[in-house]
């Protein structure tokens, strides 16, 4: 009969998340993941196999953890574009650069990340436009790969040069992203 797990896999993969935008993907090792849930290296080893185990279910997660924050965000607001602003605060849960996309499995993990985000922008934008927060004549499918362009490159240079708090710095990027697009008269609600 096998043990009860006391510490289960969404758990530990967290532990994985912030381990890997701590450190990352170099310097990540299972000892580390392993310490944060206050399990041995060994059990992370029955269940994911090695490090690189362990970082595929990260990002095999990582599409799901974009849409839950776009529900949450959603929840939170009426306003589309308020919606957006709180969905931007995903931080290190809206990049993906971090991990090695040559390799054919990750890349399939990053491409389904990056889809989640762009979707659930255009979706905001098409709802801004509609709402009369955005100009009518956005180019919504535009703008939401623009603003995964946007994210990403605000995390990476966040990274390097670390200019405040990331959410604050993604905030600041996505409201100069964002300022040509906005309607010049308030919308009506």
């Amino acid at each position: 009969m096998a043990r009860p797990r006391l510490v289960d896999d969404e758990t530990i993969l967290d532990a994985t998340r912030r381990v890997l935008a701590e450190a990352g993907p170099a310097k990540l090792t299972l000892a580390a993941v392993s310490a944060r849930v206050g399990l041995a290296p060994p059990t992370l080893m029955q269940r994911f196999g090695n490090k690189r185990g362990l970082l595929l279910a990260s990002a095999a997660r990582s599409p799901q953890l974009v849409l839950r924050a776009a529900a949450t965000a959603e929840a939170a607001h009426t306003s589309p574009l308020a919606i957006l602003r709180d969905f931007a605060q995903l931080g290190d849960g809206l990049g993906f650069g971090r991990l090695d996309i040559a390799d054919p499995e990750f890349r399939e993990h990053a491409l389904a990340h990056s889809a989640a985000i762009v979707n659930s922008c255009a979706r905001f934008y098409r709802a801004a436009v509609e709402a009369g927060e955005l100009r009518a004549e956005t180019d919504v499918p535009a703008l939401a790969r623009h603003t995964l362009v946007c994210f990403n490159g605000a995390l990476q240079v966040w990274a390097v040069n670390g200019w405040g708090s990331l959410a604050t710095f993604l905030s600041e990027q996505l409201e100069l992203l964002l300022a040509s697009y906005l309607s010049k008269t308030p919308p009506v609600h």
